[in-house]
């Protein structure tokens, strides 16, 4: 018979299988969700890390409210230890919803400094462009378009673009290097008034212009067409022929090429399109209202697959650009931009100057010096948090990634451990027990 100690250990090994088979084939109990607010939501972190973590965490968002880059990272980790992370929006009507957006900030090829902002938006929604001390800009997305475009004349760190109510940062993460503009003809009205443009911009201007078969005008220093040197170069007339095989060196190693008027003639594999038949629509002088309108124009005719059109007049291209190599390369149609100068209205020579710096900064080649980012930079906030953490839902419905509060006896040392010691002594006692 056994003794008493051996009933003992026969029933504690029984009842510890017995209730590892119960815990392994009970159905798995809902726990509480721990709901907490964007507010509070760094608070609960930092408790929930220095004690026991909830089985659960709902986070609710209220209008405006995005998560911190940490708090993502924060919640992610809890998830990989078996919480489970969901997170949502109230119910209410009145809390404006998160909005799909993204930003983009990049500093401005131009001496004057400068920030393009470009934000991806919804059509129709509203964007505000913003720095630490306030709104900069705004402006109404397109019906059918998918973002805009912001300029903002000062040289920015950080900024915001807000979508509705959702707001993403961006940071300007380079700093430009500027080069020369090197401009290239016969020297004119056009050339002389591009290049005081330029310099009244804050570029600074080599010039090489034609004036007779012997006799050139030249400022400043210009030498070998590279990178090195130039961060553009302007092309006024055909008469750069006899340097069009060297420019197009420049190009296709990365530099910046401004095409006008019949320069077109010359450049056949860099331009965007066939120069068209010279047109004037209007023989008046420039208005404030359309001040490039009654300009002489040799429309971009033939478009090149990859060019872009960035300017019409009516049905006619005026401005359209592309890429060659890892270069850019602008074509401007007008050839007597100097009009619009000279015989528009009072803010003709600040509009000209401005188009002109924008012309060339659109292509100008500016060596980058890359930054640190900001910690709390968050281009796309709501990408980034389904991206974290799924798709909201309600709270009700996170109790379905709830953990088990017991512990898994299959898969406790200790269990297991005072389970096999017990059916080893009670095997022992008996072999034992048998010999003597």
């Amino acid at each position: 018979m056994r003794s008493r100690a051996e009933w003992v250990l026969r029933v504690a090994a029984v009842g510890l299988l017995a209730w590892a088979l119960w815990g392994a084939l009970r159905p798995a109990r809902s726990a509480a969700v721990s709901s907490v607010d964007a507010g509070s939501l760094r608070a609960a972190l930092a408790r929930w890390s220095s004690a026991a973590p909830p089985t659960a965490v709902h986070v609710t968002l209220g209008g405006g409210d995005v998560l911190p880059g940490y708090a993502r990272q924060w919640l992610m980790a809890f998830r990989r230890d078996g919480v489970g992370v969901t997170w949502g929006q109230p119910l209410e009507t009145s809390v404006a919803p998160l909005v799909a957006s993204a930003l983009e900030a990049e500093a401005v090829a131009d001496p004057r400094g400068g920030t393009r902002v470009r934000v991806a938006a919804p059509g129709g929604a509203g964007v505000v462009v913003r720095d630490a001390l306030g709104p900069l800009d705004s402006v109404r997305v397109g019906p059918r378009a998918q973002g805009a475009t912001v300029m903002i004349p000062a040289s920015l760190r950080t900024i915001d673009g807000v979508v509705g109510s959702t707001p993403a940062r961006g940071a300007v993460v380079d700093s430009l290097t500027l080069r020369h503009v090197l401009v290239l003809g016969r020297a004119g009205w056009e050339s002389k008034f591009i290049v005081r443009s330029l310099e009244e911009e804050g570029w600074p201007v080599d010039v090489h212009l034609a004036v007779a078969p012997r006799n050139d005008v030249v400022e400043g220093k210009p030498t070998a067409i590279d990178t090195a040197l130039y961060a553009a170069v302007i092309a006024i007339d055909s008469s750069v022929a006899p340097v069009a095989p060297r420019i197009a060196t420049y190009v296709r190693s990365g530099g910046g090429l401004v095409v006008v008027g019949s320069a077109a003639q010359v450049f056949h594999e860099l331009d965007s399109g066939a120069p068209g038949v010279r047109v004037r629509d209007d023989e008046g002088a420039p208005s404030d209202t359309a001040p490039r309108r009654s300009l002489g124009l040799m429309p971009v005719t033939q478009l090149a697959v990859d060019a872009v059109v960035l300017e019409r007049r009516g049905d006619l291209v005026a401005v359209a650009a592309r890429r060659v190599g890892t270069g850019r390369v602008v074509q401007v149609g007008y050839d007597d931009t100097w009009r619009w100068r000279m015989a528009g209205g009072d803010s003709s020579a600040t509009r000209h100057r401005a188009w002109w710096a924008a012309v060339v900064s659109s292509v100008a080649y500016a060596p980058r010096s890359e930054r640190p980012v900001p910690a709390d930079v968050d281009v796309a906030p709501l990408a980034h948090l389904v991206d974290a953490l799924g798709a909201p839902t309600a709270p009700a419905a996170s109790t379905a990634f709830a953990r088990r509060l017991d512990i898994d006896p299959l898969r406790s040392p200790w269990i297991f451990g005072v389970l096999l010691l017990a059916l080893l002594v009670e095997w022992a006692s008996r072999r034992l027990r048998g010999r003597r």
